[in-house]
């Protein structure tokens, strides 16, 4: 159901530049129309103060103050960030209804929607928290946002996802946008020059309960200031950690007791998100009941935060299943069968990094398997690899019959952390060869023909000897008597 329009102002032309199209929302102290600039054919949004008509004079003239400085505000903290929604007219209206004056601002339209819609969308469709990175991603405009409010000595006081809106891009994406400066509060009157009135604009207390700072339900718990939206915002960060509120109640008292509770902080892991001790650390000081233990403003709050979570994950363990960074060396001998044809080369396992190429020898099928090779049982070179079954080792099931022999002391060239480079340079290790059949039947051959020979010799000269007539050999050696 659209908003009505109570004071009769759609048609009419403000200022002689505004043209006012439709009621599009409207709250507690204000509605808003849909509006068009005439002069930069724009749309552009429109904001009227709305107040009840049993308020007293006094109140009527503190809000209708506090509205025309909201729109100071917007203006001067729009040209410090573009995460602010921008400001771009002020003025005041006659009513048709009312025949009363309508003080309005004109703002910059945004399409897109607030980030409590979103939240809300997030819960019916079931879904349950984001990672922590990913929200600072998101908050981190808001954040700078902020951090320059406070700079400027502008506390927002109402911070909450209803006032931050996600404007969509024309080239994608959404870029959230702080809104509703409405009850911020002054703590630097010089840093807008607002005049001596700025002072009175925090005597009003409005504020959104669920995200409000203690100090906003008891004045005695200390100043209202900056860390009060630190508090805000930390409540925030919590509620998209988990998707779900971090302060949930029915009535204000309700409220006020769970916000001054010391005992019980709505901190991630309280509320069961899992996050790292020093991130954990911060929210519990973020969320303290006491102000002056909090970060004192926006800036030093999201520092921190970013610091925390660089140092909880330099401080997690590196996970065990995590492959080996770089190149692998290996000490040992490596022992290479004969040569085999070009076709069955292997590839090199994975974790060998530059050692030398490896060469796979057949295994003839009634080979049993090799045992487990020592060494990479001992160094782990490609253990959980995926490569090696049924226990064999990894480099057996790879690269077939060779394996590495550990060494004692290793040879240069396997030193643990020789480059690549420096291997090749370093001479080749004596390579021992194995299954040399073919030499030792040679000289199996070789001795056989010895012993036939000798065996050849011995007997003719015994046969010389049992012959008659026959002179010694002595004697026939020394004539010239050609030899036998």
């Amino acid at each position: 159901m659209a908003p009505v329009d109570p004071y009769g102002l759609v048609g009419q032309v403000l200022d002689g530049q505004f043209r006012v199209d439709a009621a599009v929302g409207e709250g507690g102290f204000s509605i808003v129309y849909r509006g068009h600039h005439l002069g930069l054919d724009e749309p552009v949004a429109i904001k009227c103060l709305k107040l009840q008509g049993q308020l007293g004079s006094a109140l009527v003239e503190a809000f209708v103050r506090r509205f025309r400085d909201e729109s100071r505000i917007h203006y001067k903290l729009s040209q410090e960030s573009l995460h602010v929604a921008r400001t771009i007219a002020a003025g005041t209206a006659m009513s048709p209804v009312t025949q009363g004056l309508v003080p309005y601002m004109v703002l910059e339209w945004l399409d897109g929607f607030t980030l409590s819609e979103q939240l809300r969308a997030r819960r019916e469709r079931g879904e349950r928290g984001r990672s922590l990175a990913e929200i600072v991603r998101l908050l981190d405009p808001v954040a700078e946002a902020m951090a320059s409010a406070h700079a400027l000595g502008v506390v927002h006081r109402d911070l909450n996802p209803s006032n931050i809106f996600l404007a969509s891009q024309p080239t994608g994406g959404f870029r959230p946008k702080v809104m509703d400066f409405g009850v911020a509060k002054i703590v630097s009157d010089h840093a807008l020059a607002l005049g001596p009135r700025a002072a009175t604009m925090g005597q009003i207390r409005m504020f959104t309960p669920a995200y409000g700072a203690p100090e906003q339900f008891d004045h005695t718990l200390g100043e209202v200031g900056p860390a009060a939206d630190v508090y805000a915002f930390a409540l925030l960060v919590v509620e998209l950690l988990r998707d779900q509120p971090a302060i949930t109640g029915e009535h204000l008292g309700e409220f006020l007791e769970k916000a001054t509770d010391e005992a019980r902080r709505p901190t991630p892991r309280a509320l069961g998100v899992a996050v790292g001790d020093r991130v954990e650390a911060l929210f519990a000081d973020a969320l303290s009941t006491h102000p002056a233990r909090r970060p004192q403003d926006m800036g030093a709050l999201w520092g921190a935060l970013k610091h925390a979570m660089q140092e909880d994950d330099a401080s997690r363990p590196a996970s065990p299943s995590a492959p080996p960074q770089g190149p692998r060396t290996f000490k040992g001998t490596l022992i290479i069968g004969g040569p085999q044809p070009q076709a069955q080369r292997s590839s090199r396992p994975p974790g060998l990094g530059s050692t030398m190429p490896m060469m796979a020898s057949p295994v003839a099928p009634s080979t049993p398997p090799l045992p487990r090779d020592p060494f990479v049982d001992a160094y782990g070179s490609t253990a959980g690899s995926g490569e090696a079954r049924d226990g064999a080792s990894p480099l057996a099931a790879t690269a077939g019959s060779h394996v590495f022999v550990p060494s004692s002391p290793p040879p240069p060239m396997f030193e643990q952390g020789t480059t690549s480079a420096a291997r090749a340079r370093a001479p080749v290790p004596a390579v021992a060869k194995r299954g040399g059949g073919a030499p030792i039947a040679i000289i199996l051959v070789c001795v056989a023909v010895a012993i036939v020979a000798a065996a050849l010799v011995a007997w003719k000269l015994l046969s010389s000897r049992s012959t008659p007539g026959a002179p010694p050999v002595a004697a026939r050696l020394s004539s010239g008597t050609p030899r036998a």
